[in-house]
């Protein structure tokens, strides 16, 4: 069992978006310039529904896992980009997400990564995973 089930993964995802969310809304709430521009509600907007199909999707599927971490980290790291207009704050606190993640998901993060890696190099080195047992289909001269 991993350190956080994936019902309280949902949970944590769902809260930080909405806490983000909400942040902007203070931030910006008094100011007349909209700090969601063509780009980044375009990225915003598809990240999240993104999230909520994978969410929605059957997690014993690696891809499925895979969709719902990314387009979350996208969705977050968009609402930050929006909160911290200064780059040298948001790389600051990304480094430090970053240090964070690493430590309590190393495991997992490992196990993912190295499964498509294997999947990836079966697939680049030209023979497919059950190659042996397929007929030769070569015309002989």
């Amino acid at each position: 069992m991993d350190i956080f089930s994936m019902k309280s993964m949902k949970v944590a995802y769902l809260g930080l978006i909405t806490f983000l969310l909400s942040c902007i809304g203070i931030k910006y709430g008094i100011s007349n310039t909209n700090p969601f521009h063509d780009s980044t509600l375009s990225l915003l907007v598809t990240a999240v529904c993104s999230h909520l199909i994978a969410s929605a999707a059957d997690m014993d599927n690696p891809n499925a896992i895979l969709i719902f971490y990314l387009s979350g980290i996208v969705s977050c790291e968009t609402l930050l980009w929006i909160l911290i207009a200064q780059l040298s704050w948001f790389s600051l606190i990304n480094f430090l997400v970053l240090l964070i993640v690493n430590f309590l998901f190393s495991h997992l993060l490992t196990r993912l990564f190295l499964s498509y890696f294997n999947c990836i190099t079966q697939l680049l080195s030209g023979t497919p995973p059950n190659g042996s047992e397929m007929p030769n289909t070569e015309t002989q001269p």
